[in-house]
């Protein structure tokens, strides 16, 4: 089982209606039409203007300023959507997720604080996004989300966290939160009694409930790849390509209780160029595990150029 900050994932919510499309060339084609009917009014009351059939040329001032009213108007269209993503959690960044956030009372953490020699470092746009949606369910003592967002409040670095409870572990008045650090690295001493803390206070935590925070389960894995490639592409562009593809699979499995198959992990190799991936390890899937998270150790991605 996956964690999942919410039933929703926000990455299928379709863009609202009031976010437009931008189209140059659609309003620069209307600006032309409207100048052309326009132009044919006066000539109706004016028979002597000149017929306009310079539309094509480059040189035309109706048709430069045109090209500056249509860029103008596309800027304003841009400026509305951005107005209009910036007020919506899913599509907000940066200080307008903050804004977002603080409807709810909910403020960006730091999570290394600056010194004399270096800024603060802050919590990242997804870790507070997902505290956000965790926060309306606060009120509820003992729920999923209460003790998902204290945990993510307590640890702002943490990678990813699990509430495990009799449904798993069949014991019964038992929670068991399991917690990872970034790229699957194993929380401190002083992490995991953050998180304790947090989960553990009078108004999180039932009288009747034991919760005990442990640190997941490292299943480790390595990945080498060699890809198959025509003549005529640099071998090595395509490596370069294939390694973010097959890293970016890598970091969706980096979860608690998530599964690693191989070729979910291999078949992101597959791209432009890639005629055949040949798997040489990992040699078999890395299972679920409710406590543990898959981590990968290293990748080795070679090419070979078909004869």
């Amino acid at each position: 089982m996956i964690t999942a900050p919410t039933t929703i994932d926000l990455s299928r919510v379709p863009p609202p209606n009031a976010i437009e499309p931008l189209d140059y060339e659609a309003l620069f084609a209307a600006f032309v039409s409207r100048f052309k009917a326009a132009w044919e009014r006066m000539r109706a009351v004016d028979p002597t203007l000149p017929a306009y059939d310079v539309e094509m040329l480059e040189t035309d001032p109706a048709m430069i300023t045109g090209e500056a009213w249509s860029y103008l108007r596309l800027r304003d269209r841009a400026r509305v959507n951005d107005a209009v993503r910036a007020v919506l959690a899913p599509l907000a960044r940066g200080t307008n997720l903050d804004n977002v956030a603080a409807r709810v009372n909910i403020e960006r953490l730091v999570v290394i604080p600056a010194t004399a020699n270096s800024p603060a470092v802050m919590e990242s746009d997804t870790q507070l996004l997902r505290r956000y949606l965790m926060a309306f369910d606060r009120p509820s003592a003992g729920s999923r989300d209460r003790y998902l967002f204290e945990a993510f409040s307590a640890w702002p670095g943490m990678l990813d966290a699990a509430v495990i409870g009799r449904a798993v572990h069949g014991r019964r008045g038992d929670t068991d939160i399991v917690i990872i650090g970034p790229g699957g690295a194993l929380p401190t001493t002083e992490q995991v009694r953050a998180v304790r803390d947090a989960v553990t206070a009078t108004d999180v935590k039932p009288e009747a409930t034991a919760v005990t925070v442990i640190p997941a389960v490292r299943t480790t894995y390595s990945v080498s790849l060699v890809l198959t490639l025509p003549q005529g592409p640099d071998p090595s562009v395509v490596i370069v390509d294939a390694r973010a593809r097959v890293d970016a699979a890598i970091a969706q499995r980096t979860l608690i209780g998530a599964e690693a198959p191989v070729w979910a992990i291999a078949g992101a190799a597959y791209g432009d160029n890639v005629i055949r991936v040949r798997v040489i390890a990992p040699e078999a899937d890395i299972p679920a595990d409710p406590y543990a998270v898959p981590v990968c150790t290293g990748v080795t991605i070679t090419a070979e150029v078909q004869g």
